[in-house]
């Protein structure tokens, strides 16, 4: 797994290198040489496949800063996602990874659970049968809300094996799925206590760019989201669907995943429309040409203070006292005239200037009396096209979807 990302970037075997030093075991081998049956143990499995994505993030941006809009991760793949975005430490995942991994796998071995899958049935169908079954007596748990048609359920191998009974005398098809134990349910509760208290020793920050939690299906807000998130994210299901639909509403145009196969490809890719789902391991060629189409893009696109005197013109105006016009409106606009003129004229603005320019903007738009929402929504769009989503952004109508 992951060896020739290995062979052929330094950077990957430093990472290699510098997780194996951590864990007290070489990654390289454990990828390479070892039996499959000891790389797919939930302690090793995990630990391999944050380091290779991570290692595979890294080299995405060696060459190119990818203009990354949002991350994300199906379940381990959340913890990757947060350090792509600074939210964490390599080496402080790697720590967390490991501790998260080896208490699964003991929760696991103990519990004597498993997964199915059910396909080509609506989730909402699906979650209407575990509620009948398990009025019965039963304790089977959706894991995982995948797609609109695949759903992941959780239990005991005997009501299991009743849950595909159930579900296939209404339709359903089933899938056995092999793993080691009832992940993201409460039979995961055993290795909740050695994993929060790795989370607590980790110092978070705030996310540079948005990182959308498998918990909640929405962005984290804080650092102390962040933590509060990760504790219950072995035991709640992980709500891939709810992010795949928020993203989509938000018209990415460009999925890219990062990790080993395409596995989240071949969900994202069936439920997405008029956008372009790669995957980094098996399409490279393609993931590197369109995000250097994405850069070339961007260059031709207005900056952020041209951005904002296209919205302070569009937006429609309701204040005719001419005194506030004058004061609220027009003075602003000709300060982003000015600002505007600096990028013009080939510098770069600071973080500083970028902020006077939402600010001017927030001015006009409160003077216009343009709604509370509609100031938000015009900014957020604003930050994302630009890719300044990580702007300490204080005025105005509260920006929720941006990292503060």
């Amino acid at each position: 797994m992951g060896r020739k990302w290995f062979d052929a970037h330094d950077s990957v075997r430093a990472r290699f290198q510098e997780a194996s030093d951590l864990v007290g075991y070489s990654v390289a081998d454990l990828c390479f040489t070892a039996q499959p049956s000891e790389l797919t143990k939930t302690m090793h499995a995990q630990v391999s496949l944050l380091v290779l994505s991570y290692a595979m993030y890294e080299v995405l941006h060696q060459e190119r800063e990818a203009p990354v809009s949002f991350v994300t991760g199906h379940s381990l793949g959340e913890i990757t996602a947060l350090t792509a975005a600074g939210a964490l430490s390599f080496a402080d995942a790697v720590r967390l990874v490991k501790v998260r991994g080896e208490a699964m796998e003991v929760c696991a071995r103990e519990s004597g659970t498993g997964m199915i899958a059910a396909l080509r049935m609506p989730a909402e169908a699906v979650d209407k049968h575990v509620a009948e079954f398990n009025a019965d007596g039963h304790n089977v748990q959706i894991s995982n809300y995948n797609t609109d048609t695949q759903t992941v359920i959780s239990g005991t191998v005997d009501d299991l094996k009743g849950m595909t009974a159930h579900l296939e005398e209404r339709g359903g098809k089933v899938a056995k799925l092999n793993v080691a134990g009832a992940f993201h349910s409460t039979f995961m509760a055993g290795a909740v206590p050695a994993y929060t208290e790795a989370i607590a020793a980790v110092e978070f920050h705030e996310p540079r760019i948005p990182v959308y939690s498998s918990v909640t299906g929405r962005p984290h807000e804080s650092a102390q989201g962040i933590k509060d998130a990760l504790a219950v994210q072995l035991t709640s299901p992980v709500r891939w669907s709810d992010i795949v639909a928020e993203l989509s509403a938000r018209k990415v145009g460009l999925w890219v995943e990062v990790g080993p196969k395409q596995v989240l490809k071949k969900m994202v890719s069936g439920v997405v429309t008029g956008a372009d789902v790669l995957s980094l391991d098996e399409e490279a060629d393609k993931v590197h040409a369109a995000v250097d189409r994405l850069i070339e893009a961007k260059k031709r696109e207005p900056g952020l203070v041209g951005l904002c005197m296209g919205a302070a013109a569009a937006t429609r105006n309701r204040n005719f006292d001419d005194d506030e016009y004058a004061a609220g409106v027009v003075a602003p606009y000709r300060r982003l005239q000015e600002l505007g003129q600096l990028g013009e004229a080939g510098a770069e603005l600071s973080d500083e200037q970028k902020r006077a320019a939402l600010d001017l903007l927030f001015t006009i738009m409160r003077t216009k009396g343009v709604p509370e929402d509609e100031q938000r929504d015009r900014v957020l769009s604003i930050l994302r096209r630009t890719g300044d989503t990580d702007l300490h952004v204080t005025t105005g109508a509260p920006l929720h979807d941006v990292p503060a």
